[in-house]
């Protein structure tokens, strides 16, 4: 089967680096690399060999470790097809659908999720029956969602949240590219300040929780977009919410300023 490793690397953007390996294998590719050093230790410990490393997108905090990695194990960096010349290192592009990694019935596959940037991809952890779970870099937060000022556009972002995202199982579990969870809290208290759920899930919440889509349905705006609450709070705030595309480009456009 394959395991997941995150590594909070306690950079100044709250960054996660995912280890994705086989044991039987003893192969593992890493998600987004930010501290060189630290990966390549829990590498040792774990007794693996890095043969790739799969980028979601070419901003710097996620690739920072690429070259370092890349010239140590020799591995393959991989990237979507626009960001070549933006991602240090990249040797190989990858499509939607693609396979990354696959052993014993589980797999890795490529989606394309464009918004954050155009040249953003989501890796996806499957097995024959199910979703697992989901490498979202900057495209889906706890609680939130990518912004769009760095190369992105809200609009399609919203396409991506409604057509990929939104059709995950419950069960799967959400592996960020950042830790945003007590920022997005506070936005979510501004946004949505009647929420008894969230307010009793966050008096509860370990560091660096690993939570699922089920749960984020719950909890984020971003999601809770047919609340009369939320909707009631944006009317207030001066907004007007025409409809579910609109709610969403209000609360993107919030979360810019907030």
């Amino acid at each position: 089967m394959i395991e997941v490793l995150p590594i909070f690397t306690n950079s100044p953007l709250r960054n996660y680096t995912y280890l994705i390996y086989s044991n039987r294998t003893g192969e593992v590719y890493c998600v987004d690399p930010y501290n060189a050093p630290l990966i390549l230790s829990q590498i040792k410990k774990l007794g693996l060999k890095l043969k790739g490393i799969l980028n979601t997108h070419e901003h710097g905090d996620h690739t920072e470790g690429n070259l370092e990695l890349k010239e140590e194990t020799n591995c393959v960096v991989f990237g979507h097809t626009n960001a070549k010349g933006k991602i240090p290192g990249l040797d190989e592009t990858l499509n939607e659908g693609d396979i990354c990694f696959e052993t014993e019935g589980e797999s890795i596959e490529v989606w394309d999720t464009p918004g954050h940037t155009f040249s953003h991809l989501s890796f996806v952890h499957k097995n024959p029956n199910t979703i697992l779970g989901i490498f979202s870099g900057d495209t889906l937060f706890n609680l939130g969602v990518g912004n769009c000022f760095r190369g992105g556009d809200a609009p399609t972002l919203y396409h991506t949240i409604e057509t990929k995202y939104k059709t995950l199982p419950d069960s799967c579990l959400l592996y960020p590219g950042h830790d945003y969870w007590q920022n997005n809290f506070a936005f979510s208290h501004h946004v949505d300040p009647n929420h008894e759920e969230r307010d009793n899930f966050q008096k509860e919440i370990p560091p660096h929780f690993i939570s699922t889509i089920g749960l984020e349905k719950k909890l984020s705006p971003f999601f809770r977009r047919d609340s009369m609450s939320i909707r009631d709070r944006l009317t207030a705030l001066g907004e007007e919410v025409t409809d579910d595309r609109s709610l969403f480009l209000i609360l993107r456009k919030l979360r810019d300023h907030w």
